[in-house]
């Protein structure tokens, strides 16, 4: 029998045990301590700031902005076409098309101010305050009625606005789109925490806006 040896093995054992549960401890007080807790009401700007940076920084979003000023551009080139071939302004065709092109690029700056309104109304107001909990991890998102979480791999790029920042999905439409409003932080802060927490993890995409002096 080598008792002796079995309880030293025994012994190695319970210290390993051990220091492996505090290493685990350890890590999750660190990521705790790491993390940046929002606490905010969405609002319609929210939605919007979201909704231009899916246009400006996915692939398909780029497409729609610039196909709304190219069918504009379109509209008045024929307008012009026909004032050059004796048609005045007066005229149905011209009128129409003037019309048309003008609506094509009011669109341009409105529809996401008017997509944000109806997104909200319909889906978002009736959810109260959300609050987010950002870690090394991802991040979690939700209100008394809903909770999401994201891993870093689901939204491998954000983008900042003076106002916020703004979570973008990998895939090539942007569908998903996570708005975490600065305003929403514990600690003014909190707010250059969670830009260098991202930083970690994401890629920034656009320029950082002006720091206040």
């Amino acid at each position: 029998m080598n008792t002796g040896g079995d309880q030293d093995k025994g012994a190695v054992a319970e210290v390993a045990a051990v220091a492996e549960v505090a290493a685990a401890t350890e890590v999750a007080e660190a990521a705790e301590a790491a993390a940046v807790e929002l606490a905010y009401r969405p609002t319609p700007a929210d939605m919007a700031a979201g909704i231009r940076a899916r246009w400006r920084f996915t692939p398909s979003g780029r497409r729609q902005r610039w196909t709304l000023p190219l069918l504009a551009g379109l509209f008045f080139l024929m307008a012009t076409n026909k004032m050059r071939h004796g048609m005045s302004l007066g005229d149905r065709g011209v009128y129409l098309q003037l019309v048309i092109g003008t609506t094509l690029l009011a669109m341009l700056f409105l529809a996401p101010r008017l997509g944000a309104k109806r997104v909200h109304k319909a889906l978002v107001e009736k959810q109260g305050e959300f609050r987010a909990v950002v870690t090394e991890t991802g991040a979690t998102v939700g209100s008394t009625s809903f909770s999401q979480t994201l891993t870093w791999a689901m939204a491998p790029r954000y983008t900042e606005t003076p106002e916020a920042f703004v979570l973008l999905s990998a895939d090539k439409y942007g569908a998903g789109i996570t708005v975490l409003p600065k305003r929403g932080t514990q600690d003014p802060a909190d707010v250059d925490r969670l830009r260098a927490l991202l930083d970690r993890h994401i890629e920034r995409v656009g320029k950082a806006p002006a720091r206040p002096v």
